[in-house]
Order: C-alpha cells, then sequence, then structure tokens
C-alpha cells in the first residue's frame, strides 16, 4: 500500500465514494463520505479558530460516538494529537490521563475547547504530527502514555483491511469503546481506509445487540471475548446470519469453548486476533472463515515483524516456547511524542509484548499467556490460560480466571474464580473432579470461589491484580 501523509486527509474522504455511507449510529448520526468530508473541514477550521493547531493534544471527552469520530477525525485533519478520554471515567482517572498524556486542551464537543497546562506538556515536543495519545492499561503498574503517529495508524488500519478482505460493502459493527486503540483503528480508520461504513452504537447492549445488527445491515463483527460469553448464553439470535462474513474477537484470549458455542449457535465463523495500543492495535489475524483459519492460534503476523526470544534474547525456532517481541510500522516509535520511557526496554526497534509464545513452522503465532501471571508451584510453571481453557469446558461454568496466590512451601499456588450459568447447580466438588480429568495434578486449582462476576476493563480483559489483591485481603465479598 502506498504511503498516505495524513495532512491529505481531506483529500483521502473525498477520493472515497461520495454518496457511500460512512458512519452510522443509534443516536442520530448518518453521513456519507460527501457529509463527512465536510464535517471535518468545518469543525477543522473551527478548531484553528479556536486556536487549536499542529502538534496540540486535545483531549476528547465526548459520549456520543457520532460527535467522537467527527471531532476526532478533526483534530486530526489539522496535525493536531488526539487524546481519546472514557466520558465514564472518575475524574481522578480523567486528572491523571490529562496529565501523563500531556494534554494541552479538553474539548467535550460543545462548548470552546479549555486549555491546560501540565507538568508533561513542558516536556512533550510541540511539533509532533498527528496521532493519538493513550494509556496503557496500567495492569503491571503504574499506566504509562502511549503517543502513536497517524503513520502507525494508517498502515495498521491498511492491515485490518487487508487481513479481513474489507471493501466498499462492507459495514462493520462496533459496539466497543472510542477511548480504545481496538475501535479507533479497526472501526474507525479501518473503515476509512476501507471505503466501507462504520456501525457503531452507543455501547454494547446484549438484550439489543443482533436487532441493531440487522437495523444497521452489518456484514460484520467487531467484538472481544467477554461480549461472546454473554451472546453465547443469551436467547437472543441473529435473524439473518449469512449476512455476517464473520466475527472479529481481539483485545483479550479467545476460550475455545466460547468460540465452539457461538460458532455452532449462530451460524458465523469466529476470526480471532491479537494487538496491543503499543502496536497500534493489530499485530496477528487468522484468515478469514474457510481460508486456512486455526484454532488455538492468534493467527499470522500482519504488517508487523513477529519473533520469540529465550531468556538471552535468543530468537527461537518454530515450535519453541519463549517472549513474543514486535517491531514495525506500526509499533510505538520511542522518540515520538510522549514515548521516552519505552527506550528502555526498546533493543533495535523491538518491544518486548510481555506475552509468552511460540510460532508454528507456518508462522502462526500461540500465545500461553502474559509472562507475569505465569504461577510458579514448587518449581513447576503453571500458564493461567490452559487451567480456565479446561474448566471453561464444564457445562455449568460460565466464565473464570486462575491466578497465583503466596504458598509457605510452594511459593505459589493456582486459586481459580469461577462464575456458574447457574449457582444453585454449580458445586465446587464437581470442579475439583473436573480438573483432575483434564489438567496434571500441579495444575488443578487448590481451591475454587464461586463469584456472580469477574473484575474486567472496558475491553474485556480480566483485571487479575483485583482478584490477587482479593486474595490477599482474605476473600472477603467472594461467594464460596
Amino acid at each position: 500500500m502506498a504511503r498516505e501523509q495524513f495532512w491529505d486527509l481531506h483529500q483521502i474522504i473525498r477520493d472515497r465514494w461520495s454518496q457511500q455511507e460512512y458512519l452510522v449510529t443509534n443516536t442520530g448520526s448518518h453521513y456519507t463520505y460527501a457529509q463527512l468530508a465536510q464535517e471535518v473541514f468545518e469543525r477543522g477550521s473551527a478548531l484553528r479558530h479556536w486556536g487549536v493547531g499542529q502538534g496540540r493534544r486535545v483531549a476528547l471527552n465526548i459520549q456520543d460516538p457520532g460527535e467522537f469520530v467527527l471531532w476526532f477525525l478533526s483534530v486530526l485533519s489539522i496535525q493536531a494529537v488526539a487524546v481519546p478520554l472514557n466520558p465514564a471515567a472518575p475524574q481522578d482517572d480523567v486528572r491523571r490521563t490529562l496529565e501523563k498524556s500531556g494534554s494541552t486542551e479538553l474539548f467535550d464537543g460543545q462548548h470552546r475547547p479549555t486549555t491546560l497546562m501540565s507538568s508533561s506538556a513542558l516536556h512533550y515536543r510541540h511539533d509532533t504530527g498527528a496521532g493519538v495519545i493513550l494509556l496503557t492499561s496500567g495492569s503491571t503498574g503504574d499506566p504509562k502514555p502511549v503517543g502513536l503517529s497517524f503513520d502507525a495508524l494508517w498502515h495498521t488500519a491498511g492491515q485490518v483491511v487487508e487481513a479481513h478482505q474489507l471493501d466498499t460493502r462492507d459495514r462493520g459493527f462496533s459496539p466497543l469503546p472510542l477511548f480504545h486503540i481496538n475501535a479507533l483503528v479497526v472501526a474507525v480508520l479501518g473503515s476509512l481506509r476501507a471505503g466501507a461504513a462504520a456501525c457503531i452504537p452507543d455501547g454494547f447492549h446484549g438484550s439489543e445487540f443482533w436487532r441493531l445488527v440487522e437495523d444497521f445491515g452489518a456484514t460484520w463483527i467487531n467484538a472481544v471475548p467477554s461480549i461472546l460469553m454473554v451472546l453465547s448464553s443469551r436467547p437472543e439470535a441473529p435473524l439473518h446470519p449469512e449476512r455476517i462474513r464473520f466475527i472479529r474477537s481481539a483485545s483479550a484470549p479467545l476460550p475455545a469453548a466460547t468460540r465452539e458455542r457461538i460458532e455452532q449457535r449462530f451460524h458465523i465463523g469466529v476470526v480471532e486476533t491479537y494487538g496491543m495500543t503499543e502496536a497500534s492495535s493489530q499485530i496477528a489475524a487468522n484468515p478469514l472463515p474457510g481460508q486456512g483459519c486455526r484454532l488455538g492460534a492468534v493467527g499470522l503476523p500482519r504488517g508487523i515483524e513477529v519473533r520469540v526470544v529465550g531468556p538471552h534474547g535468543e530468537r527461537l525456532p518454530a515450535g519453541e516456547r519463549g517472549a513474543v517481541e514486535i517491531r514495525g510500522r506500526g509499533v510505538l516509535d520511542p522518540r515520538w511524542g510522549p514515548n521516552q520511557w519505552a527506550r528502555e526496554i526498546m533493543h533495535n526497534g523491538w518491544y518486548p509484548t510481555g506475552d509468552l509464545g511460540h510460532l508454528d513452522a507456518d508462522g502462526y503465532l500461540y500465545l500461553d499467556g502474559r509472562s507475569r501471571d505465569i504461577i510458579n508451584r514448587g518449581g513447576e510453571k503453571i500458564f493461567p490460560r490452559e487451567v480456565e481453557e479446561w474448566l471453561l469446558t464444564h457445562p455449568q461454568v460460565a466464565d473464570c480466571a486462575v491466578v497465583g496466590r503466596p504458598h509457605p512451601v510452594l511459593g505459589e499456588e493456582p486459586v481459580a474464580f469461577v462464575v456458574a450459568r447457574d449457582e444453585d447447580a454449580l458445586v465446587i466438588e464437581g470442579l475439583s473432579e473436573w480438573a483432575a480429568l483434564g489438567l496434571a495434578r500441579f495444575k488443578q486449582p487448590a481451591e475454587y470461589f464461586v463469584v456472580r462476576s469477574l473484575p474486567k476493563g472496558s475491553t474485556g480483559k480480566v483485571a487479575r491484580q483485583d482478584l490477587r489483591r482479593q486474595i490477599g485481603e482474605g476473600g472477603g465479598g467472594w461467594q464460596r
């Protein structure tokens, strides 16, 4: 794909099919590409009139999905940097994001932007071109700001288009939050790059999901495993599943049991992918259903280099498990915006993802889990995902998470938090017997906690640190 400079955004939009629909929401927004071009031009002009120029970092605190998308593209069109905020976040979270991103303006989409000045802003380059700044989830500690140039975002959007064979006939349904990288690149920029339509509701509504998919005329769905788990347990079903080419799953590991239930019940193929904020979203993606999709794999690298290395940084051959590292045009640049922190951990452009996995002989990537989540039980290494995958095959288990807790002799031991499909029908003893059927003795959880739900972030990832904290506090509040 030819490299396009983002200051040609207006031309990019005008080059699309003018009467082709680009944006549809359930809150009233409906824009063709011609209307989008006009809106972005007028809103970009307004931002300049308000003093927002190149390199400024504009925090967008906008609830309505249609308005967010229009202002997001308008910010980028004037070579400024967008900082998407979670409109429902507590004030302390907002303050932390503004500070760490070095935001220079706060904008709600209705009133003139408020000028900000943070200590971080003083140290950031003011000539940085268009892009975004997002905070990582912070699951390893203090959240870090990740700055991504438009070149990285646009490149990755192109890889999404190629991997999923998107074209002007497509209408992507994406109920994921717009303040995360997935929806921004996959739904917003991916659809724009393909000249397709982005169908964006104001969040995930389980009871309304399939009706909205039908109303929007969606041809593919952008989802996360937690959404798929909910859909698999609800009575609603798509009216015309044959119109939906595939469901894209991202942001967290997809349990094999969930994938099987979705495909068998709805007759729609699921495409598992792998990505992260630091890679502008997508890193790897499986081929479309029927074209070489491999169970258990997160797919083939897409426009990015992926390697698996050993403890001394040596590249490992196919089949050997090690640390996953990435390098390429979509990966964050430690010289851009707030990314100076990445200089300490990147070597020759390689970024350590924190994931463990292996590549097969054909280049498909398989993930075993996060390195920080590995449980060391008396010298035996336990990968939580392997235990969770087996427990999820139990007919009464709707969701589960396995974490390690301290043990005076073994160092650590695994414990499982389980969400039951029917609490009255799930017995702890039955779980122990089930674990013994499919797991080696050292991998079997030492204790089970039946809970009503697992703590998860907005992208559906389990907040394992919250579970570990709960164990440390004596497990209060968990239903045994």
